[in-house]
């Protein structure tokens, strides 16, 4: 799947709302998709991410991201990290490495492995099954908590950055429209509290001195106070908060403000979040949906961004057909 519309260009705001959320205007029907709708999926959520993989990358990868498909708060860092290296994100699970894994991984042929988060998030288990897997081996990216594995990430391979996205760290749904944003503009995505940066974002934020942040979620999820404490840590960057009424609104306006169009997006799941970050490591257009049906904020940028096609992720316990058709919610 190729680059989907056209990247706004570093520290441009479009559809964004600084310092707000944005209006909630009744958006217009969905528009019914000119091509028929792909979907990549499997079984279950592992199944799904080696699908995701096997799609997007068919000549293989030297680099992939190994992450919890059980627990979101690592996981959440690993998409702009794929996407630097140029390779897929894999889920696994605590114990076994499920077939699927390890069958895209022998198609991979990977010459290293990348696993973000603890030992409470990927085994120690899980990496020794996973050494002989890759040729030159496997490496941990891990910090104390969430926040300090995401500013890891953001400070190691990563390295230097104009432009930083923050979300909430307390839930998923913000930080994975952030996460395909980040992986498109070659961004580092951070983490925090509600109502304060934690240590180790405040830490990164200092280190790399982006000239814009971008917040992606309401002020429920990431409150004024933390804002306010990010303007006082840079003061000479933008900073740019992205909302919507609810998740679906967010990533919305995520993808209206990084792609001036997107006619052939993804589309997963708003509910539980494998599967959407599978998709987000691929830095493209990324819409949230409910499982039975397209949610009205989502409609509205379907229209907005000039959707014609779009890949749907995961099967139809997560994903209906009628929402991958573009049915909207009565």
């Amino acid at each position: 799947m190729g680059a989907s519309g056209v990247l706004r260009a570093a520290g441009a705001v479009t559809c964004a709302v600084v310092l707000g959320a944005l209006g909630a205007a009744a958006p217009p029907p969905a528009a019914a998709a000119a091509a028929a709708p792909e979907r990549w999926w499997g079984p279950d959520r592992y199944a799904t991410a080696a699908a995701v993989s096997r799609e997007a990358f068919p000549g293989g990868a030297d680099d992939v991201v190994v992450v919890s498909g059980a627990s979101f708060p690592d996981a959440l860092a690993a998409a702009p990290l794929a996407a630097h290296l140029g390779g897929p994100v894999l889920t696994v699970p605590a114990g076994a490495l499920p077939p699927a894994v390890l069958t895209e991984l022998a198609r991979l042929r990977p010459a290293r492995l990348h696993v973000v988060g603890g030992t409470t998030a990927v085994s120690a288990d899980v990496v020794r099954q996973l050494q002989p897997l890759a040729s030159g081996g496997v490496q941990r990216t891990q910090g104390g908590d969430r926040y300090e594995t995401a500013a890891a990430v953001a400070t190691g391979a990563l390295g230097e950055a104009s432009e930083v996205v923050l979300a909430s760290g307390e839930g998923f749904p913000d930080a994975l429209a952030g996460g395909s944003a980040a992986a498109a503009l070659g961004a580092p995505l951070l983490l925090t509290r509600r109502d304060a940066l934690p240590a180790p974002t405040r830490t990164a934020l200092a280190g790399l001195a982006p000239t814009r942040v971008t917040v992606v979620g309401g002020p429920a999820v990431v409150s004024p106070a933390a804002v306010e404490q990010l303007r006082q840590l840079l003061p000479g960057a933008a900073v740019v908060r992205l909302a919507g009424d609810d998740r679906y609104g967010t990533a919305a306006a995520v993808a209206r403000d990084t792609w001036e169009s997107a006619p052939a997006p993804l589309l997963a799941s708003g509910e539980v979040f494998p599967d959407a970050l599978a998709g987000a490591a691929l830095g493209e257009p990324l819409l949230l949906t409910r499982r039975e049906c397209l949610p009205p904020a989502t409609a509205g940028a379907w229209a907005d961004l000039g959707v014609s096609a779009v890949t749907g992720l995961g099967g139809t316990a997560v994903l209906s057909d009628a929402a991958l058709g573009a049915t909207p919610c009565p």
